[in-house]
């Protein structure tokens, strides 16, 4: 009985012509590769049989992502849907074992990635700036698909209030520094991929510092200044970056390329953080954020397959109340600071700390973020030990940060890289003092 069945050729074997797939009716492997053989023509049959007529040993055949070397080759009988893929061991397919042939099946069945697409995923380097809303969905699919290493950078401790759409955390996380909880959740998720947490703030003294090395940056930021200051790093450092807003039930997605397309100045020349909306005020429906999360990873999977990306130059506008997806034509513009031919390299202050404003937290107190401008790692056992001789009792501790809490509800952060999320500081002057003072606590 005759199977219908698709086989795969990739480029290696296939002239460099890029990958080919074959639909067509066999009975079993020896039937298939007969039938395709005789498609593909001599040069082919040279490169995968032996001179006995049999598959070379550096060919792997995998039957749905199965290798049928384990199970006999020409004996292993096929059914209607199978997906049969040849891979020399040359072109990578060493490289990917078995359990993960099987665990990225799925994907690698799609024409969009396959096998040489695959290779591609699990050596690439993505780093993810924002562990909320949008953050938690981007990286649990990034590490679901098998990116080789995933950084992810945030500066902040999870809260009651993010349960309802961040859904790597759970009630027992309140307080943990959000990169460390994450990294622990995604670790769990998949094993083979490597999460690296960073616990700090994105300012334009540190940006640079974050996203060097890498080969894609996702803003899953909810900081007007912080999206700036990446989008200049990424330019400068001539790396993609895959841009996402949300609020309310409206999400916006747009992929840079540096120097090719609009960048994030082009399209929002004068945003100011004290004018913008936040969710604490607007509220956020946790849809939207999955939605744009997506987008976003599946802008970031064509750009790493060597596809084009569709939001090169264009914003995509979603509204769920619609249920409406518009594309807006976007285009560089000369007078841009940061890419147009005006651009020009400011001169950072000598600042020691930047001080940030959030939106208000435990029933609207005033919270501060502070971050030195320069890396300044603590030690977070002394910084237990002197929140403790200040009068705090220590909440939450990690490896990455510490939430301690006053008799007067005044709540500190501490992360390991030095930054502070202080609530309940009367004023920007506060914030600084009540910060020295846990810093240079004797």
């Amino acid at each position: 009985m005759l199977a219908k069945v698709e086989f795969v050729v990739p480029s290696v074997l296939n002239k460099g012509q890029g990958e080919k797939k074959i639909s067509i009716q066999a009975s079993d492997m020896q039937d298939a590769f007969a039938k395709v053989s005789e498609q593909m023509g001599d040069d082919f049959r040279r490169r995968v049989f032996d001179h006995n007529g049999k598959p070379r040993s550096l060919i792997n055949i995998y039957i749905n992502g199965k290798n049928v070397r384990f199970t006999g080759i020409t004996s292993a009988q096929l059914k209607d849907g199978d997906s049969i893929y040849i891979l020399p061991a040359v072109a990578g397919g060493a490289e990917l074992t078995s359990e993960e042939l099987q665990r990225y099946s799925r994907q690698v069945m799609l024409e969009e990635i396959g096998f040489e697409g695959m290779e591609k995923i699990r050596n690439a380097q993505v780093c993810v700036v924002g562990a909320g809303g949008i953050g938690n969905p981007v990286a649990t699919q990034l590490v679901a698909m098998g990116v080789g290493k995933v950084r992810i950078v945030d500066r902040d401790v999870i809260e009651v209030t993010n349960l309802h759409r961040q859904h790597l955390y759970t009630d027992d996380d309140i307080g943990r520094v959000k990169v460390e909880a994450a990294a622990e959740r995604l670790c769990k998720l998949n094993p083979t991929v490597k999460v690296e947490p960073v616990p700090t703030s994105v300012t334009k003294y540190t940006a640079e510092n974050l996203i060097k090395g890498f080969d894609i940056v996702i803003d899953a930021l909810d900081s007007v200044d912080a999206r700036y200051a990446l989008n200049d790093a990424c330019i400068k450092h001539n790396i993609p970056l895959i841009y996402a807003g949300a609020l309310g039930m409206l999400g916006s997605v747009c992929t840079i390329l540096p120097n090719k397309t609009a960048c994030l100045r082009c399209m929002f020349p004068e945003l100011n953080e004290e004018e913008m909306p936040a969710c604490s005020t607007e509220g956020v429906h946790p849809s939207i954020l999955y939605l744009v999360a997506g987008i976003q990873v599946s802008e970031t999977v064509k750009i790493i397959t060597g596809r084009e990306p569709t939001l090169a130059n264009k914003l995509l506008y979603i509204d769920l109340n619609e249920l409406s997806f518009e594309r807006i034509q976007m285009f560089r513009q000369e007078e841009c600071p940061s890419c147009g031919i005006a651009r020009k390299e400011s001169k950072l202050a000598d600042n020691e700390l930047i001080i940030e404003e959030l939106c208000g937290r435990d029933r609207g107190k005033r919270t501060w973020t502070v971050t030195p401008t320069e890396p300044t790692p603590v030690n977070l056992s002394s910084m237990i030990k002197n929140a403790e001789s200040l009068g705090y009792q220590v909440k939450t501790r990690g490896n990455l940060g510490i939430t301690a809490v006053n008799s007067g509800r005044m709540s500190v952060s501490f992360l390991s890289s030095g930054a502070a999320t202080i609530v309940g500081a009367k004023d920007k002057e506060d914030a600084v003092k009540i910060y020295k003072t846990f810093v240079e606590q004797p």
